[in-house]
Order: C-alpha cells, then structure tokens, then sequence
C-alpha cells in the first residue's frame, strides 16, 4: 500500500481505530459513564479526514465515479477495490450522523447495563466501518467482506439485552442474514463466471457485450443478478425477503434498532445504487423491472400487515419494509 492509499482509507481506519480505542478505554476507565461521550468526541476523527477529502477531490464530474480532481486525481484504490469518490464521502457522512445520534440517544440507556458497555460501543463503530465501506466498494469481493463486516456486529448488538426476545431476534438476524449472504454469493461467483472479472467496471463492459434474447442476454448473468438481488433484498428488508424485521425490531435494543432503520438501509442502497449502476448499467431495462416490482410490493405487503400490528415496535418494523 501505497500512502496515497493510507490517506484515501483515512476515514475507514479512524472508524475502526476509533472502535478499538474504545475497547482499550474500557478496560482502563473506573467511570464507564464516561465511554459515550468519549464514543461521540472519536467520530471526530473520521468526520475530519472526510471533510478534507471532500475539498480535496474538488468538483467532481460524476457522482457515481467521480474522478475528476483537484490534487487527490485518482480516488481508487487497492487495485480499484474501493473508490473514495463523492458519493462514498456524502454516505461516510450519513454514516457518521447517525452514529453520532444513536451514540448520544444510548447514554442513558446502557446506564443500565453492569458491563460490556465498551463492547456495545465498539460493535456500532464496527458496524459503521462496514457501512462506510460499503459505499466506496466497487469490487465484488470488498462488497462481500464489507457487507458482512456490518452484519455480524448488527447482529451481536440484536442480541445485546441477552432477553429471550433479544436473543431470538439476533438468532434470526444472524441466520437469515447468512441466507441472504450465501444467496449474494452465489450470484456473484456466477457473475464473475461470466464477466471473468469481480471489478464493476469490467463487468460493465462484459455485460454491454452480452448478446441474446433472454434477459440479460445471458443464463449465467440471468440468474447471478437475480440472487444477487435476492440478497440485498434481505439487507434491505424488501417484500418477500423482510420476514427477520418485526422481531428484530421487537427485541433489539431501540438505539440499535434506530441505527438499523437509517445507517443500515442507507448503506445498503448505497452498494445497490453503485453496483447496478456502474457494474449493470447496461441492462437497466432488465433488473430495474424487478426492482420496480420488489419496490411495489414492499410498499403493500409492509402497510398492510403494518395496521394489524398492535405492537408498536413491530408496527415501525413492517412501516419500514
């Protein structure tokens, strides 16, 4: 790795520095009342590498490959594995916020718990490395680790309150999350099956050459965009894959269900946003008829199961599908 490398992924390692430091706090603080506010004053190390990244890609001329720059020319790095353009900043940003937010909203509510603060911290910071890392991801494989680097922690802090519900909920979310990793896998290695490549940008020129009458104009292409998808339609907790949501959001602790309902979901849209529209551009016609038809049916199934709901939370949850 280069030092340009050092200085793209700056706002990345801060993230996790800032998750390990407050482990390390933990173990040496008496006064654990202190950790969230310590939590809250490390985000200003990521905040502050991404608002100087900002300036420094200056005016970009695309939102989604922004490479158009003042002195940072070329925002890919590790052989084009993650591009800090733009759109990842605006995303590390959101990120940031909400953390920042279920951060404050939590000081109260781990008052209550005798230990394992410092963890509880430090899995949110996990959790939105992961997030932030998603929306630079422009390499299947770094999609991959990066989605899975915001899941496990997710679903450890599901399960934080260790209540009969608590745990049931991080159960599921840990199974059905695995599912849905296993189906985006699937779908992947067919993909590179037949682009013979895991960048985006190489798959875009793949797929632009494919030819025939089905859609996609290949099986292979056909069936791997399809799991694909199906797997971030888990993560997104779109119709007919939400079935994990109302009992998440039931029995996971309030901060961490807030924390899924906003930064999860936006990172999510973020790697689908990149991947169909860097790597699957060409064939928009296709996938965005199933999108459209995902979209359409979240919206009813989630509002109409949504009034019957006379439990609150589960109500937001299927609100939310």
């Amino acid at each position: 790795m280069t030092v340009h490398d050092f200085y793209v992924l700056s706002p990345y390692l801060a993230m996790a520095g800032a998750a390990l430091l407050i482990i390390l706090l933990d173990l040496a603080l008496p006064k654990k009342s202190l950790l969230p506010y310590l939590t809250f004053a490390a985000l200003t190390g990521p905040l502050v590498m991404s608002v100087i990244q900002v300036y420094d890609l200056g005016s970009a001329t695309s939102l989604i490959q922004g490479s158009d720059a003042v002195s940072n020319e070329d925002p890919s790095i590790l052989l084009g594995a993650l591009s800090v353009d733009r759109f990842a900043l605006f995303f590390n940003f959101l990120v940031i916020g909400s953390v920042a937010l279920v951060v404050l909203a939590s000081a109260d509510y781990v008052r209550n718990m005798e230990r394992f603060q410092g963890e509880y911290f430090a899995l949110i910071l996990f959790a939105a490395t992961g997030m932030m890392l998603l929306a630079a991801a422009t390499e299947l494989i770094t999609i991959y680790v990066s989605l899975e680097l915001t899941t496990l922690p997710m679903a450890a802090l599901t399960a934080f309150l260790m209540t009969r519900r608590s745990s049931e909920a991080g159960m599921k979310f840990l199974i059905i999350g695995a599912v849905s990793s296993a189906l985006m896998l699937y779908g992947m290695a067919l993909v590179f099956g037949f682009t013979g490549s895991t960048q985006l940008a190489e798959i875009s020129i793949a797929v632009g050459q494919a030819t025939g009458d089905i859609p996609f104009g290949n099986y292979a292409l056909f069936v791997g965009i399809i799991l694909m998808i199906a797997g971030f339609g888990f993560k997104l907790s779109a119709a007919p894959f939400q079935m994990w949501v109302p009992d998440v959001y039931e029995g996971g602790p309030t901060p961490v269900v807030g924390f899924l309902s906003v930064a999860s979901k936006a990172a999510a849209f973020a790697v689908v946003i990149r991947v169909f529209f860097t790597g699957f551009f060409d064939v928009a016609l296709d996938w965005g008829i199933l999108i459209a038809g995902i979209a359409a049916a979240s919206m009813v199934i989630g509002n109409l199961v949504a009034i019957r709901q006379s439990n609150i939370r589960r109500l937001f949850g299927y609100s939310t599908i």
